[in-house]
């Protein structure tokens, strides 16, 4: 009884310091508390916070991984706190890291996987000294993708079981972004095709393999390059229907080849459906395929049903949405659901309290332009059950992602609608709070839309823009002069082509700066990127200026802690958001700070009417 209490005490004194920031003391008491009692989860989950604000990151990620190799009851939190973790810092000692407990974060609903599985492909070619040997040798030129793939699938067994199992759900659950593992996995790939998947229901390793790999096909939109043999190999594979639905194992071989390579509606005609799925053999296979099957039959479905205002009439919102309809972006899995409070008590570093009072009650709230609703159900979550979301996009089938999603998160105050931001006025409504990231600058005049959007914020109202800087995109401007650019409209195929050349050329080209974004990783992402059908890029020169026109404050900028603080030294003066004039020159001093967008607060302060 003693024991349990000095446990209470200590982790009560601990806590208390660490609620006013005395961070190295709370340590002190967390570890006393844990040498008491070994097996108790909070206390290591709670010293990881302690130890993250103090800048040990490394312990921090150790006692996270401990929690959750321990298989918690509950593994939200330590999974959720060590995705916010990986998404700040990268973590470079594997030795802290274990297959095991970044499975059971990958395993985790409700959490963003894909800072861990980045993660976990780090760890895996860094620890595993087969993956890190294949890396090397196609890096050097010692072997090609396709010799490094096929040692990969022959030293298979020698990954162990949590490692097999972490590098599955990897591929599963997120997007390679790393052009190292890409590389390898490409050979991977090409290595089961071409040696026609001889070994996949004779090596359960080999077949979990094929199917994740199936998988990463469609999270990254078959992104990866195929050579003139691969396609040769997939053109000569013979599947027919009817021997698929007759659970044939050669067809059923060629077909899971083939959908390495290609969506599943393009393999056999007519496309398999829900109907199809009982039949097909092995179960896991079946499963798989059904996941894919009923998600694509939903958001069908959900296309039909949603509700449009006004009909698309602008040429180059009509020639936007025609892309967006063949590529909806972001294909996304997972969502981060903010802590209550959260975005107020960031707000709260930005600009005064009464500036989002309105937070605290029912308000109203737009996203305009909101894709496939990663966004806005981020949004909706961080605002809480009070608040009214609408959603507008002029992509149908973008809005119907995010209506499926929507239901699968079990999101319910959020409402999709499809629409024009020019027609944002015959919504009827008005917003305490707009919403418009990354899509102004997609418009034929994005001051145009911007007006439009002021159209319906209330006076007082904020709104949360996002616009491509000048400055940053001048290496994407180089490319789209190269004569080698393939042209916005071109095919998947020419950009995957086209994708794979970037890829490999010297670092210090202009192909670095796509290749340095988390968008060159699939397709989708990588045609909002580099071949967008309309895009336009901004100062902040010409943002003043408009802020100045329509009687708009600037409310702050958007950053990492990092970057907020390296101004903050060089700007000393400034209040907490700094000013416009003040983040320009700090833009010519680092012309990367804004390579994603200008991401930014602005305040509307109407002027009074005249007495």
């Amino acid at each position: 009884m003693r024991k349990r209490e000095s446990i209470a005490q200590l982790a009560e004194h601990a806590l208390r310091l660490a609620q006013v920031g005395e961070f190295e003391g709370a340590a002190a008491f967390f570890e006393q508390a844990i040498a008491l009692d070994a097996g108790n989860l909070d206390l290591r989950y709670n010293l990881a916070v302690v130890e993250e604000n103090l800048g040990h990151i490394g312990k921090a990620a150790s006692l996270l991984i401990q929690v959750l190799q321990r298989k918690p009851a509950s593994p939200f939190a330590a999974a959720s706190q060590l995705s916010r973790l990986f998404t700040r810092y990268r973590v470079d000692d594997g030795a802290v890291l274990t297959a095991a407990g970044l499975s059971t974060a990958l395993q985790t609903r409700d959490v963003a996987l894909q800072p861990i599985t980045e993660a976990g492909l780090q760890w895996l070619s860094t620890q595993n000294a087969d993956w890190r040997d294949g890396i090397r040798r196609i890096a050097s030129g010692e072997k090609s993708e396709l010799e490094a793939g096929r040692a990969i699938l022959g030293k298979l067994r020698h990954l162990g079981r949590a490692e097999h199992e972490m590098l599955c759900l990897c591929l599963r659950e997120g997007i390679v972004k790393s052009i190292d593992n890409e590389r390898l996995l490409t050979g991977v790939r090409a290595a089961i095709l071409l040696d026609g998947g001889r070994t996949l229901f004779d090596d359960r390793d080999h077949f979990n393999l094929a199917l994740a790999l199936m998988v990463q096909g469609w999270n990254n939109d078959f992104a990866w390059a195929e050579t003139s043999q691969e396609t040769d190999a997939i053109s000569a594979l013979e599947i027919e229907r009817a021997a698929l639905l007759a659970a044939d194992m050669p067809t059923t071989r060629a077909f899971l080849c083939a959908a390495l390579y290609r969506p599943l509606e393009e393999i056999v005609s007519p496309p398999l459906g829900v109907d199809d799925m009982r039949v097909l053999k092995p179960k896991s296979f079946r499963e798989t395929l059904s996941a894919q099957i009923l998600e694509r039959a939903d958001r069908d479905a959900a296309a039909k049903s949603i509700p449009a205002v006004g009909a698309l009439s602008d040429a180059t919102s009509l020639k936007v949405a025609r892309q967006y309809e063949a590529s909806p972006y972001p294909r996304w899995k997972t969502v981060q659901r903010s802590a209550p409070g959260a975005l107020q008590r960031y707000l709260g570093r930005l600009m005064p309290a009464d500036c989002f009072a309105f937070m605290d009650k029912e308000c109203d709230v737009l996203i305009a332009g909101c894709g496939t609703g990663q966004q806005a159900l981020m949004s909706a979550t961080a605002h809480g059950p009070k608040a009214r979301l609408l959603a507008i996009d002029i992509s149908r089938a973008s809005l119907a992602y995010a209506g499926v999603m929507a239901a699968r998160e079990k999101v319910t105050n959020v409402s999709f609608v499809q629409a024009d931001i020019l027609d944002v006025a015959r919504l009827e409504r008005r917003f305490d709070l707009i919403y418009c990231v990354g899509v102004l600058h997609h418009m034929a005049d994005w001051r145009a839309g911007w007006r439009a959007l002021l159209s319906c914020l209330k006076p007082s109202g904020l709104m949360n823009i996002g616009l491509y800087s000048a400055t940053a995109r001048q290496g994407l401007r180089d490319l789209r002069d190269h004569p080698d650019y393939p042209g916005a409209g071109c095919t998947d195929s020419a950009a995957r082509i086209y994708r794979r050349s970037l890829l490999l050329r010297d670092d210090g080209t202009a192909a670095s700066y796509v290749k340095q974004s988390r968008d060159f990783y699939a397709l989708n992402t990588f045609r909002d990127l580099v071949l967008h059908e309309s895009e336009a890029t901004v100062t902040i020169e010409e943002i003043a200026q408009f802020l100045d026109d329509e009687g708009l404050v600037f409310r702050g900028f958007a950053l990492d802690a990092n970057v907020l603080q390296e101004f903050a030294t060089l700007f000393p003066a400034a209040a907490p958001a700094g000013t416009l004039a003040d983040w320009a020159a700090f833009e010519l001093l680092k012309p990367h700070t804004f390579d994603g967008m200008y991401y930014f607060w602005v305040e509307r302060q109407d002027k009074p009417a005249a007495e």
